[in-house]
């Protein structure tokens, strides 16, 4: 029985019958549950932490979404600077003397002081003497931001940026590599996490030039740059903690970037070299989530700027020291204190703060209140200021009102009132709109109206500091075109104009952008590619600017940056998480300017690789 039972191994036969092949179904059922195990072995090494506070973001009334851009938006535009977001805005004029190392600089309605930038509540102030008040927006890092909101009312514009966090344990890496025409290149990586404990870490850093025969920043000698080129080096920081409802950190951005001298065309005024430094940062105590309850803030900002002294191309003469005093190093510093506090229900949210900054040993105050009601239909805010560094009452009212789902009407009415001592022009600004929506397509025209203009010329740009004031009413229409056209293809076209041409401001302006972004979920169901196709582009009539130490000056000082039309393509392609980028500006390689007398560069390409990944 035992030696019966003893069966060799190898002599049994075997089942060769082959086990049916899994359905389609089954296959894509295996493939979820095995996507799911992975997914929680992840997480079980990757936890989500409570998320950095973030500063009230306004209602801005509009009709469509296309004035708040989120992280990924803002990447996907491939835009050097702010500059470029801002164009989509109609009202907005942008000017620019170059390429990456230029000056870039925006007005709206034709004054460069209606246009206000924040960066977590903290308002961006442009305090080198050789800004004139006037913020270069190379300064403003958008690679460092989460998201941002452009809100417009009928007197002003007010960017509202939000700076990146995460709230994952699991590290965070990004990385950017781009090079192009002009000896263009760039790098710039990010990283951060969070810890158990709540703690957050991050930074990031970035290096851009733009070279052709580079010596010296400092000095034409033996340089061929004429064109504005240089280079920036920059810092992010930030160290904090978030439990529940409580957030504490620290956040510093530091830049310094160099530009050599540019040459403008004869009888205009050249643009001068910049070599400097901007170091701002904030330490930050918060409760409460601003997107829903009670919240308040606490923040102290620091901001030093220097700007290095740029040695004299001509020998001394009468006794003068070498290096020209006027332009000798400079050194500025200020501090802005702001206490907010807000409440944000369903239907309606109230805010107020107060913005403080020492100057000359006096404390000025910026008290606000915010308030807004409504929902999706129907709503209508209010803004007021009082005070501030241009001693200006401001007094806001915007609404929307969708009447029917193919009928909708925005407003805005703005009132600026000089205050205390201040010299100046009290203004009052309208705009009313009404939009058709047809197949997925926005259509609006409406009427816009300005009582008094007040005008600084920007000694960013090469001219003395002259304010200007108008009391005059000019008018105008405007206009635009948003939504999906055919499918993933959508347009985006804005303009207005005016009845009259205005300092820093042209009598029309118009933009296009016909845009292809899909990620072909048929193709691509999980959704692992996508494609970002556009070609953008900008018409403007002549801007005139004044040229002149006073208003009493002959008019020959007053010069205009011609008309020009430009067309931008771009082309990005996404794998998982890596993103290839071609930029191409001024496809047709007209030459134009923003800024009269400074040519910019025929056409400009761009391409590099971005990617992130957690590790």
């Amino acid at each position: 029985m035992l030696a019966g039972a003893q069966v060799r191994p190898d002599s049994v036969r075997r089942d060769t019958t082959a086990a049916p092949p899994l359905s389609r179904a089954a296959q894509d059922t295996s493939d979820a549950i095995r996507a799911r195990a992975r997914e929680d072995s992840l997480r079980a090494a990757d936890t989500l932490k409570a998320p950095i506070a973030r500063f009230e973001i306004p209602n801005t009334f509009e009709l469509t979404g296309r004035l708040s851009l989120t992280r990924e938006q803002i990447l996907s535009s491939n835009a050097p600077n702010l500059a470029d977001l801002l164009d989509r805005v109609p009202g907005v004029t942008s000017f620019r003397s170059g390429w990456l190392g230029g000056v870039h600089v925006a007005s709206y309605q034709s004054d460069f002081a209606r246009i206000r930038y924040f960066v977590d509540g903290v308002e961006l102030d442009a305090l080198q003497p050789r800004d004139g008040g006037v913020l270069d927006l190379t300064d403003v890092p958008l690679w460092t931001l989460d998201g941002l909101v452009i809100e417009r009312v009928a007197g002003e514009v007010r960017v509202w940026m939000q700076s990146w966090s995460t709230d994952r344990t699991t590290a965070y890496t990004r990385a950017d590599v781009f090079t192009g025409d002009l000896n263009t290149n760039g790098f710039r990586a990010l990283f951060a996490r969070r810890y158990r404990n709540g703690l957050a870490l991050q930074f990031g850093g970035q290096q851009v030039a733009t070279q052709t025969g580079r010596v010296s920043a400092l000095s034409n000698a033996g340089s061929q740059r004429s064109a504005g080129d240089g280079s920036q080096q920059m810092v992010n920081v930030r160290l904090g903690w978030a439990r529940g409802l409580w957030t504490a950190d620290l956040y510093a951005n530091g830049s310094t970037r160099d530009r050599d001298p540019q040459t403008a065309r004869e009888d205009f005024t050249d643009l001068p070299a910049f070599k400097g430094n901007r170091r701002e940062g904030y330490a930050r105590v918060a409760y409460g989530d601003t997107a829903r309850g009670l919240w308040g803030h606490g923040i102290v900002n620091l901001l030093r700027t220097r700007i290095d002294g740029i040695r004299s191309t001509t020998p001394p003469t009468n006794g003068d020291t070498e290096v020209d005093s006027a332009r000798s190093d400079t050194i500025a510093g200020r501090t802005q204190q702001i206490v907010a506090l807000g409440y944000r229900a369903n239907v309606w949210q109230v805010s107020v703060l107060d913005r403080v900054r020492p100057v000359a040993g006096v404390s000025i105050h910026a008290p606000a209140a915010r308030a807004s009601i409504g929902n999706a239909r129907f709503g209508v805010g209010g803004y007021g200021e009082y005070g501030g560094l241009d001693s200006t009452r401001r007094i806001d009212v915007t609404g929307r009102a969708l009447v029917f789902p193919w009928l909708g009407i925005t407003g805005s009415f703005s009132d600026r009132t000089p205050t205390g001592d201040r010299d100046g022009l009290s203004t009052q600004n309208v705009r009313l709109e009404g939009a058709l929506r047809y197949r997925g397509v926005w259509i609006s025209a409406g009427g816009i109206q300005a009582k008094g203009a007040e005008f600084n010329t920007p000694v960013l740009l090469g001219t003395e500091s002259v304010r200007l004031t108008d009391p005059s009413t000019a008018t105008g229409v405007t206009g635009s075109v948003h939504g999906k056209v055919y499918k993933d293809l959508s347009l985006d076209m804005g303009f207005e104009r005016w009845n009259t041409p205005q300092f820093g401001r042209p009598k029309l302006r118009v933009r296009t952008e016909v845009a292809l972004i899909s990620e072909w979920r048929r193709k691509f169901p999980k959704g692992q590619f996508g494609v970002d196709a556009r070609v953008t582009h900008e018409w403007r009539d002549r801007v005139p600017f004044f040229f002149a130490t006073s208003t009493t000056t002959a008019p020959a000082d007053i010069r205009n940056a011609e008309r020009y039309s430009m067309f931008t393509g771009q082309l990005q392609l996404r794998l998982q998480r890596a993103s290839l980028f071609y930029v191409y500006r001024n496809l047709t390689g007209n030459a134009y300017e923003q800024i009269p007398g400074l040519t910019m560069p025929p056409a400009v390409q761009m391409y590099g690789m971005r990617w992130e990944f957690f590790n």
